[in-house]
């Protein structure tokens, strides 16, 4: 049975229609996070077996790790977020103390800790570790702020689409900015590495003054439920969008990443230049940016389930022709940004569907929690992904500085396109199993 819906109390003019300067100042914080999120998702597997050494095996364990601690961290946040009775203030204070923590710890971590071979595989991973823990921790704190901003922009008509797809356009645009960097990680130790200190130190600077730009840009008003909001259990678990799209997010969080992960590897073991890697991401982040309006325009038409399916469907399709052959792997590759792209831009307008249906049912407004969550399950899913590939890559036999014989170089395009196509297929089965009304039909446009 649905809680009663408590009193509120309503700030004049919280549901006025967000402007397109301020959509556009929350919406740039995505070019920092992604900045940094797309070096950590494509290299960090990379770094740790071609710099430090360190068996494919421990690395993806160490991935598995910081991510897994980040989602854990989300609920934790989210929950005290809700709790506060001035969100907004709350939101702005994390990301202004927030940014700079993150982005020192993500500096340091590029850092070599010591000469060459002067310390043992025990030492760089717990050092490793250490560093990783410490950033995600600090970038927990400023992803749930940032996302649970989100929700409070997406409270009229439309405005989901547009603010989720302008974050997208944002993360697509640090997407490219990684490509383009891409020697400096796929080659870490050119010009004495001073090139991968520089890079890294632009990264951190571009996520403090975006996160602070989406800071500035946050409403000064909302409105505040009076209600002690100790129902968040029930909440949740009655609302089915959000279990659908937790299911979405978890296998696709678990599988797609590895074709990307996959792209640095790719290049070094299969292609032999080191070029192909910054090519490859700058055609995935093209393909997504190119092709962003067109979902945009389809979201604002059609159900929320038709857009999911034919995101889905163009994911598979480019996985396939990225298994015909090196011939066609980049055009696979521009085929799969372009489902991808949907899927991710459908995530968050889905999250912004499911809270709005979590306060119409109870009369609660949950935000930081549900946007945790969601977080929770990415990161999880990726933690396990990233562990997935570095043991995908010891059992093919990945061994730093030895040529991949050509059996481990078919298995590693294998593994790249087959475990995506799994996830891409799970999550066509999830969408299908749906029903109409947990998608709701598209708002009305902003």
């Amino acid at each position: 049975m649905d809680t009663a819906a408590p009193a509120r109390l309503d700030i004049p003019g919280d549901r006025s229609p967000p402007r397109r300067a301020q959509m556009l100042g929350y919406a740039s914080g995505n070019f920092g996070k992604n900045v940094l999120a797309s070096t950590m998702d494509f290299f960090l597997l990379f770094i740790l077996t071609e710099r430090w050494g360190i068996s494919p095996a421990a690395a993806g364990l160490v991935v598995m790790t910081g991510l897994v601690w980040d989602g854990v961290c989300d609920p934790l946040l989210g929950r005290l977020v809700d709790r506060s009775t001035d969100r907004l203030g709350a939101y702005r204070r994390m990301l202004f103390v927030g940014a700079p923590v993150v982005g020192i710890f993500f500096s340091i971590f590029f850092l070599r800790p010591g000469a060459p071979g002067s310390l043992g595989q025990h030492a760089i991973m717990a050092w490793a570790i250490t560093i990783v823990l410490l950033f995600r921790s600090a970038y927990s704190v400023c992803d749930v702020a940032h996302n649970a901003l989100m929700m409070q922009l997406t409270r009229t008509p439309g405005a989901a689409t547009t603010v989720s797809g302008l974050r997208y356009m944002f993360s697509c645009c640090g997407t490219l900015a990684v490509a383009y960097c891409a020697p400096a990680f796929v080659d870490p130790d050119r010009d004495g590495g001073h090139a991968l200190v520089v890079v890294a130190g632009l990264a951190a600077v571009a996520y403090v003054v975006t996160l602070w730009l989406s800071a500035a840009a946050a409403p000064r008003s909302m409105a505040v439920s009076t209600h002690a909001q100790n129902g968040s259990f029930a909440w949740i678990v009655g609302n089915r969008p959000l279990l659908m799209l937790l299911a979405l997010a978890l296998a696709q969080a678990l599988t797609l990443p590895v074709l990307a992960r996959s792209v640095a590897y790719i290049g070094k073991g299969v292609i032999h230049d080191a070029g192909w890697t910054g090519r490859a991401l700058a055609t995935l982040a093209l393909a997504q940016l190119v092709t962003l309006p067109g979902w945009m325009a389809l979201a604002r038409r059609r159900e929320r389930r038709v857009v999911l399916r034919f995101a889905l469907v163009a994911i598979a399709i480019g996985l396939g022709i990225f298994a015909a052959g090196p011939a066609t792997m980049i055009a696979g590759i521009a085929v799969f940004g372009a489902g991808n792209a949907g899927l991710q831009m459908m995530i968050w307008i889905l999250l912004a569907d499911a809270v709005d249906n979590g306060e119409r049912r109870t009369g609660v407004r949950l935000e930081g929690l549900p946007v945790a969550l969601l977080l929770l399950t990415l990161k999880v899913g990726g933690g396990l992904s990233g562990a997935l590939l570095g043991r995908g890559l010891s059992a093919i036999g990945w061994t730093v500085g030895q040529p991949l014989v050509q059996e481990s170089r078919d298995l590693l395009l294998t593994m790249a396109w087959s475990i995506p196509l799994v996830g891409a297929l799970a999550g066509l089965a999830i969408v299908l199993g749906s029903t109409p009304a947990r998608l709701n039909r598209p708002a009305a446009i902003a």
